[in-house]
């Protein structure tokens, strides 16, 4: 069972792989394409107990503030570059945007210190601070307070799931099914949301950019514009030319 294969594994072995993975989530972004927070349970699948858990913890706080610090030096140096890059324009418009509200916001540096629970957004608020000018002393401090409460949450949730399956392993497969159910629940209603904001945003722009309707600026009688008089049947009777005297 992959359980019992994780819980084999040195926990210091564990810790440096985890502390890798932190640091690339915010240097190279790879959280965009795995999120950190699945390697992070993984890992506390492979611990039992505080002992285990909480150097790993120590380990992984450290990987994710530099990692953190390697994604404020890339958008201090290149700013919104990344953000407009093929790879920023694959991320998607709505998740820089989301990302930068929670940096800009009035949230301030709690809110911050609360994105690393945010898949993918987590990955983006480094780069996004440097490039905003946030002062690094600042960022750093509330990385360090986030990452720390980040990683212990998730390694002890991976180590205490863990736990209860290798313990109910009857339930295994029943609570598989129902994981699988609720991520494609989640999935649909998220694939919902998102089209239903598409169409709204699209319905809103094309009532900013619509021209009102053109008043119609017709002189004859009952708006048909024509310059002779209509006749009792409804068309128009043509003007007769003067005639000369004989």
């Amino acid at each position: 069972m992959i359980l019992d294969i994780l819980a084999q594994l040195d926990p210091y072995l564990v810790g440096g792989v985890l502390m890798a993975v932190l640091i690339l989530d915010n240097t190279l972004l790879t959280g965009l394409v795995v999120p950190a927070d699945a390697s992070i349970l993984v890992a506390g699948a492979a611990l039992t107990g505080p002992a285990e858990i909480l150097p790993v913890a120590v380990v992984g706080t450290i990987g994710c503030c530099l990692g953190a610090s390697g994604g404020w030096l890339l958008g201090h140096r290149y700013g919104s570059r990344v953000r407009h890059s093929r790879a920023g324009r694959w991320v998607g418009e709505h998740r820089w945007a989301r990302a930068e509200r929670i940096a800009t916001g009035d949230g301030g540096g709690p809110a911050l210190a609360a994105a690393h629970f945010l898949p993918v957004v987590n990955s983006l608020i480094p780069v996004l601070a440097g490039a905003l000018g946030m002062p690094y002393r600042s960022f750093i401090r509330w990385a360090l307070l986030g990452g720390a409460a980040w990683v212990t949450t998730y390694l002890t949730l991976g180590s205490l799931a863990a736990e209860f399956v290798r313990e109910n392993q009857h339930l295994t497969v029943p609570l598989a099914a129902c994981a699988a159910l609720l991520v494609a629940g989640l999935a649909v209603i998220g694939r919902r949301a998102r089209a239903t904001r598409a169409a709204r945003a699209e319905s809103e722009t094309s009532d900013a950019s619509g021209e009102p309707g053109t008043a119609g600026a017709l002189d004859g009688p009952g708006g048909s514009g024509s310059a002779g008089v209509s006749a009792p049947g409804g068309s128009p009777e043509p003007e007769t030319a003067s005639r000369p005297p004989r």
